[in-house]
């Protein structure tokens, strides 16, 4: 499984495609153009050279050739070799073996350009592959490529995850398409570490070569068999960005289309007759259209939704589900290239869920995606189904996602899924205060459908709300659409849906919570409330169905737990309201990240860890990388992975869990929570003074936690904030817990048993 880990801006290294570390793709280059259009280099005489700009050692090598045949082109060390091929910057394709001998250094790790070869644009901006040393760099091992202007060699790196071994000749493609931009094959196959659009390059006018650079050991390579075709003008579309959650987005996707009404049993809804319903051929929702073969009867939930009374078959579905070659070559990204033809999918829909890290909707979604899942039209719906249709990302698109980043097709790693809806199948009319049945249902067929009616509203506090406020439309459309998440690291999260990170989960939820526990008009709440009800019933029936938890991983994983607790209390659902009694394997980040100890601060109360404590084994989780618990330990004995640990509690996570435990505070749900650790710690965070520590941190470690941002007393949010220093400190529950000596034995038993 690959592992990604983001940390806000703490690397100061621009390696564009890590996360792509070992992939040298399987997918063949595409076939040659005729012998015809392309002009050859065989480097059979020093008449070769004619149309070259030489500079340095340069020169036909009689003695050098493939498979010990014919000549090459000989490139030592500091010398360059240039190839004009037009005025102009279009497309192309280029084609040649460099011999590598796999000479090094005699220090790899001091920053050097090795030898490279590559594209040249007209103003000077190079894209090469080749050898480049630093110490974060394995230039012994393997290559990388570079977008810079050909001085500034580590600009902008792209590692492709290519080795050198075995020492010899290996061939290198450069084809630049011109709907598709610059693909780079190596011994004809794809490498899809380089993202066109960030090589700065337009296309392409000359071919350079360029040999190893500065003193000590150095490397001559050998060019052979070069062939090249040019192309016209490229046409790759630029980039749009867009913000699907501004003021001009809100305004449009939150203006009301239906009264706001509080149902109660005192004013509620009467059940509609079948026929009451509309006869409809189709139905909208989020810009995906559902068309049935027959027409069938309607209706909506209270949160909008849709649902159909069945049985019923749809026949067609807008945007249209692409598969194979139907997704246009422009569009495909370097998760599509790794997968078969046939296991390209766009748009695509899935027909109840299941509750585990397996999706089909779209084939650019990392880890999860599983072919075998992926269904076609036409699909037939009985009572009890739930369809989940998508949106795809297309590539030229960067959208800002809730509340931080911005989500690129492609690029790291960012959901490839525009948004999501969800209709139903249900066997008879629904009242009007009817919430949608979770998307993934325990068992075929079975459906819990909550009213609105019941909702205890009297739960909710009415604290004085801080002037800081925030714009409660937008915490609206935040949750408006269902948050169809059911794997991790955001890699199949709608990004017009849902936050993509657990920070930002965890900001959201809290946020959301904390408005609705503030004194708001009633019908200001409703909207919000109803959304965010639903969200603790889907994520709810995610884990109800099976699903595993959300895992504390770095500052992933936190988020979920809220609103399934929230959703209980106010349904009136035990099982969800104490969803840790209920389901006590499944993993929360919030409670695997906390847990009362010993902490060298001289707290009882700790941060478990960049991946905590397994809720369902009770081990710490090491993942070797010693991300399991640590602050039992002073710094002086901290190691990468606990200063990892260190670095993901300040930037990650903390920061992000102070407005769900006021709200959980406020509403006096402590013991359906039931982790009290997280309180604890929660107020440690807020109230423990850290200066010293940081202080000491950085002379025993080297690290530097002195940022505004990173320091303890705060909450991400100016709102959470003020409310947090209004409202903590009159409740009941006194704010030095986080020093009191508590049972440890939960984290005692997890150091001494680490999960590798």
């Amino acid at each position: 499984m690959s592992k990604v880990i983001r940390i806000l801006s703490l690397s100061a290294v621009i390696l564009t495609g890590l996360t792509t570390l070992t992939r040298s793709q399987n997918r063949p280059a595409a076939a040659l153009p005729a012998a015809s259009d392309a002009k050859k280099f065989a480097f059979d005489s020093t008449k070769s050279l004619a149309d070259w700009t030489i500079t340095g050692d340069v020169a036909v090598d009689a003695a050098k050739g493939r498979r010990d045949k014919g000549r090459s082109l000989k490139i030592g060390p500091g010398a360059k070799a240039l190839l004009n091929l037009r005025d102009s910057d279009e497309s192309g394709k280029i084609d040649l073996w460099i011999y590598d001998d796999g000479a090094t250094p005699e220090d790899p790790k001091v920053n050097r350009p090795g030898p490279r070869w590559g594209l040249v644009q007209s103003d000077g901006k190079v894209l090469a592959v080749g050898v480049l040393y630093a110490a974060y760099l394995s230039g012994a091992e393997g290559y990388t490529a570079t977008a810079c202007d050909g001085r500034q060699w580590f600009e902008k790196l792209f590692w492709l995850g290519v080795n050198r071994t075995p020492a010899g000749w290996h061939k290198w493609t450069f084809d630049f398409d011109p709907e598709v931009g610059l693909q780079i094959f190596h011994n004809d196959r794809q490498v899809n570490a380089v993202d066109s659009r960030k090589t700065g390059l337009k296309g392409f006018s000359a071919f350079a070569v360029w040999g190893d650079q500065d003193r000590g050991r150095k490397q001559t390579i050998w060019l052979a068999d070069m062939s090249v075709t040019l192309g016209g003008p490229v046409s790759v579309p630029p980039t749009i960005e867009a913000d699907p959650y501004d003021e001009k987005a809100l305004t449009a996707e939150t203006t009301a289309t239906r009264p706001v009404i509080i149902h109660t049993k005192e004013n509620a809804p009467a059940k509609p007759k079948l026929e009451d319903l509309p006869l409809k051929q189709s139905v909208s929702q989020y810009g995906i259209t559902w068309t049935f073969e027959k027409l069938a009867r309607l209706g909506q939930f209270v949160n909008g939704d849709w649902y159909l009374v069945g049985p019923a078959t749809i026949k067609a579905i807008d945007p249209k589900p692409l598969y194979g070659s139907e997704i246009p070559k422009r569009e495909l990204d370097g998760m599509d290239r790794e997968r078969n033809q046939e296991h390209r999918l766009r748009n695509g829909f899935m027909l109840n869920p299941p509750a585990k890290m397996q999706v089909a909707y779209d084939s650019g979604v990392r880890n999860w995606f599983d072919p075998s899942l992926i269904q076609r039209l036409p699909v037939t719906m009985k009572p009890g189904d739930s369809l989940v249709s998508t949106i795809s990302m297309p590539k030229n698109l960067v959208l800002s996602a809730q509340l931080r980043n911005k989500i690129e097709r492609g690029v790291g790693d960012g959901s490839p899924i525009r948004t999501a809806a969800v209709l139903t199948c249900v066997d008879n009319p629904q009242p009007p205060d009817a919430f949608r049945p979770a998307f993934c249902p325990p068992a075929a067929g079975q459906q819990r459908i909550y009213l609105a009616r019941n909702l205890k509203r009297e739960l909710l506090p009415t604290a004085a709300a801080a002037e800081s406020m925030p714009n409660v439309r937008r915490y609206i459309r935040f949750t408006q659409r269902p948050w169809v998440g059911t794997c991790f690291f955001g890699f199949e999260e709608p990004v017009e849906n849902m936050p993509q990170y657990g920070l930002e989960y965890g900001r959201v939820v809290g946020i959301s919570a904390l408005v609705l526990c503030t004194d708001l008009k009633p019908q200001q709440k409703e909207p919000l409330l109803l959304n965010f009800v639903q969200i603790g019933i889907d994520l709810g029936g995610i884990v109800r169905a099976g699903h595993p938890g959300w895992t504390g991983w770095g500052g992933h994983g936190s988020g979920r737990k809220l609103p399934i607790v929230f959703a209980g209390l106010l349904l009136g659902d035990d099982e969800l309201a104490n969803i840790n009694k209920s389901f006590p394997k499944a993993s929360f980040g919030e409670d695997e990240q906390t847990a009362y100890g010993d902490c060298w601060t001289g707290a009882k109360v700790v941060f478990a860890g960049h991946s905590g404590i397994d809720a369902a084994t009770g081990a710490g989780r090491s993942r070797g990388s010693g991300w399991g618990p640590y602050e039992h330990t002073p710094p002086s004995q901290w190691e990468d992975g606990q200063n990892t640990s260190e670095s993901y509690r300040r930037c990650c996570t903390s920061i992000g869990w102070v407005a769900q435990a006021l709200a959980l505070r406020l509403m006096h749900a402590e013991k359906p929570w039931s982790h009290d650790a997280f309180f604890d710690y929660v107020d440690r965070w807020m109230y423990e003074d850290d200066a010293a520590f940081v202080k000491a941190i950085k002379e025993t470690t080297g690290r530097d936690h002195d940022k505004e941002w990173a320091k303890q007393g705060q909450a991400w949010d100016a709102f959470v904030n003020d409310m947090w220093a209004s409202h903590r400190p009159a409740l009941k529950a006194p704010t030095d817990g986080w020093k009191k000596k508590r049972d440890d034995a939960y984290y005692r038993t997890a150091v001494a048993n680490p999960q590798e």
